[in-house]
């Protein structure tokens, strides 16, 4: 039986495409974008070229600040509106005005029944062409829980849409990569004003290495290689189990880094 099931395996692993990459994402013109982020920078890290290029296609964009950026009562007091000030100029560098703060606890979200009407409320407010999540596979506890949050609303939202899982603490298996060569120093000056993370942490070359990594994924380009990946969310019958096939890997990495 062993047997049979390893050559059931080969031949499934025989028919993989070679090397299939992620499918280059054009960003829409005139669309809306609704963007959820655990904390402030999270937005500019992950998907902040990707942003500012919407802006540039005259879309609509919000972006909503999940905790209020106390950094888990690992900062001073006066974080959060220091972390709001900075939010505030970053987003401007990207074009965007749109924001909401929720102010939920940082280091220590929980979903709830509050927390999910205020997805929904935005939703249908906002209607986006356009949403962005982080990633339920993320190393930070908040991103895993307000990604699975956000998402299962989502799904039951009756409106089209697509959606994207962005990556910050944690690589994503992505599905598709937005080019972001022409606004990588408008990114960078967007982070650069988050002054208090960057205090505790080089995110600014983090991300940047990142984008220029996923940039290997773009075709034909030799020169200023630089790209965001995200991985799409799609409403099929499947959505639920994908969520938590996610957050079973996302458990089975913590139970080995524990060790």
């Amino acid at each position: 039986m062993k047997q049979f099931i390893a050559k059931l395996q080969q031949a499934r692993i025989s028919r993989l495409d070679l090397c299939p990459l992620p499918a280059l994402l054009t960003p829409i013109e005139r669309g809306t974008v609704l963007v959820f982020a655990p904390h402030p920078d999270d937005e500019t890290l992950g998907c902040g070229g990707t942003l500012a290029l919407l802006r540039q296609k005259q879309c609509r964009v919000k972006v909503v600040f999940v905790t209020d950026g106390a950094g888990a009562g690992s900062l001073d007091t006066d974080a959060p509106a220091i972390r709001r000030k900075e939010a505030i100029a970053a987003l401007t560098i990207l074009g965007i005005d749109d924001i909401e703060f929720l102010d939920e606890p940082d280091g220590n979200f929980r979903n709830s029944i509050h927390f999910e009407n205020k997805v929904r409320n935005l939703l249908q407010q906002f209607q986006p062409d356009w949403l962005f999540v982080p990633s339920v596979l993320d190393y930070h506890r908040d991103h895993v829980a307000i990604g699975q949050a956000v998402l299962s609303c989502w799904r039951d939202w009756k409106p089209s849409g697509r959606a994207f899982i962005y990556e910050i603490w944690c690589p994503l298996p992505a599905t598709h990569v937005i080019d972001i060569g022409s606004v990588i120093g408008i990114k960078q000056q967007a982070i650069s004003c988050y002054a208090l993370p960057l205090a505790h942490c080089d995110y600014l070359s983090a991300s940047i290495g990142l984008a220029s990594y996923r940039g290997l994924y773009l075709p034909g380009k030799r020169d200023c290689n630089y790209a965001e990946a995200f991985t799409e969310v799609e409403k099929k019958t499947s959505f639920g189990g994908l969520l938590q096939k996610m957050l079973n890997l996302r458990l089975y990495l913590e139970n080995l880094l524990k060790r």
